[in-house]
Formats: structure tokens, C-alpha cells, sequence
């Protein structure tokens, strides 16, 4: 539905021509040394006049409904994504879900404490996972406590395998993001380089603003690429690239590379969106 503020401007971008036509046409008239052009034939002059503002005003509107329609289906096709990525932490939760209250059941008969200590980080989970979907975006902050609650979870059953560490400046923890954009390198950096390992390892999150940018860094010092055959991690990081380029176009970037031992990702993302 058009609004106020769409009528003006069409009508801005329509009225535009017609004055830069009339103007043009009377800067012509006194450019060709015409001094009595205010006494000839305006009959003739009106039709030109006419005839050139009416394609004016054509084109104008013709380029005025092409870029709003354009306009519209990027919004649609971030729309899109966004119903992709809440799609995906539908299918993700459950699973979560179910693995997390089983492991709380078999720990309630033999250690309550450490059944409830689960019990609490998986509910911080749940509250920071949910409060995403509610917004296009939210604070860092909120992506850095999500990501606290899962490895708080998982460190409740892997013991003493898994170690973490979160580093964030306070001027990070307060850049919005799209939801959804740390957590999926947290869960491959347990999945992919520290389950597949015996004695596990340590994931550790940095985030800082550096030259215009967030600058977001995920390591683990787990089997490194390549040697973890778990599928879904090539696939996990295109997704997040696609969205990446819905958000930011190509100013965002997401790289993969060998840490010796295990591996970094680095996001890096632009402050003045």
C-alpha cells in the first residue's frame, strides 16, 4: 500500500523534469540570441513543450516504479532468509532440546546438583535463543550470552573435554546483528574440531571494533579442518555468507582458515550499516 510519504515522491520526481525542461527550453531560447522569443509563435513552442514533458513525465514514472519494485523484492528476499533462518533454528532446538533433558534425566538419580546446573544454563539458552526470533536484530551482547548458555550445556556433559572463553570489548558487545550469525561458528567449532577429538579442547570467542569493523573471532584447538569427517560444516558457512550478503552485500566477510593446532574463523562486519 502507497503512503504519504510514497505520492510525494512520485510527485517530486515527476515535477522535477517538467521544470528542468521548461527552464532548459527558455535557456536555449535567450542562448540563440532569440531576444523576441517572448513574441513568437508560443503555440509552437507550447507543443514542443508538451510533447518533451510528456516523455519526461513517462520515463520518470517508468524509472520511479522500476526501482521501487526492485526495492520490494530485496525486502522480499531478505524476508525470505529471515523465515529461512527461523525454519533452520526450528529444526536445530529440537534436537538440542531432546539430547540436553535426556542428559538432565539420567543426571537427576545421581547428581541433582549437576542436573540443575544443567537444567539453568539450558534455560538461559532457551531465553536468549527465543528472544531472537523475535527481532531482525539485537545487541552482539545477546549473540555472546546465547553462545554462553549452549557451551555452559554441552561443558555440563562433555566435563572436563570442553573449556571455553569469551572476550569482548564493551563498545562490541553493543553493535546490532542479525540473529543467528555467531552461533552456528560455535557449534561447528565444538562439533567439527573438538567432539571428534579424545581429549577434547577449548573454543574461545573474541569480538572487538577495528578500522570500521566488527571483527569477530572464533578458534578452537581441536582436529583442525579438513580432518573431522562430520558433514554440514561447508554447508553451515555458506548459509551464513548468504546472509551475510543479504545484510551487508559484500562489505561483510566470513573466512575459514588453519589455526595450528585446530581452527579460526574470523566475521568481520561493518559498523555504519
Amino acid at each position: 500500500m502507497r503512503t504519504w510519504a510514497d505520492w510525494q515522491r512520485t510527485v517530486f520526481f515527476s515535477a522535477v523534469p517538467l521544470l528542468g525542461v521548461l527552464i532548459g527550453w527558455v535557456s536555449g531560447m535567450w542562448l540563440a540570441g532569440l531576444a523576441d522569443w517572448v513574441r513568437m509563435d508560443w503555440s509552437q513552442g507550447g507543443k514542443i513543450i508538451g510533447i518533451t514533458s510528456a516523455l519526461s513525465l513517462c520515463i520518470t514514472f517508468v524509472l520511479h516504479h522500476w526501482f521501487a519494485s526492485k526495492n520490494r523484492q530485496l525486502k522480499a528476499e531478505r524476508r525470505a532468509t529471515e523465515a529461512q533462518l527461523r525454519l533452520l533454528q526450528g529444526q536445530i532446538e529440537p534436537h538440542f532440546l531432546f539430547n540436553t533433558l535426556a542428559n538432565v534425566h539420567s543426571l537427576i538419580d545421581y547428581d541433582a546438583p549437576k542436573a540443575k546446573e544443567m537444567l539453568g544454563a539450558f534455560t538461559a539458552y532457551l531465553r536468549a535463543s527465543l528472544g531472537g526470533l523475535r527481532r531482525e536484530t539485537g545487541p552482539l551482547d545477546d549473540e555472546l550470552s546465547l553462545a554462553t548458555a549452549y557451551l555452559t550445556v554441552l561443558q555440563t556433559r562433555m566435563e572436563d573435554r570442553l573449556r571455553f572463553e569469551i572476550n569482548a570489548t564493551p563498545e562490541a558487545r553493543l553493535v546490532p546483528l542479525p540473529p543467528m550469525l555467531l552461533q552456528p561458528l560455535v557449534e561447528n567449532a565444538v562439533h567439527h574440531g573438538l567432539e571428534p577429538k579424545i581429549d577434547g579442547g577449548t573454543v574461545s570467542v573474541d569480538a572487538a571494533l577495528r578500522d570500521g569493523f566488527l571483527v569477530i573471532e572464533v578458534r578452537d584447538d581441536g582436529v583442525g579442518p579438513g580432518a573431522s569427517r562430520r558433514a554440514g560444516n561447508g554447508i553451515a558457512l555458506d548459509n551464513l555468507r548468504e546472509r551475510l550478503m543479504t545484510h551487508y552485500g559484500d562489505r561483510a566477510s566470513l573466512t575459514l582458515e588453519p589455526a595450528e593446532p585446530g581452527c579460526r574463523v574470523t566475521l568481520r562486519v561493518p559498523l555504519d550499516v
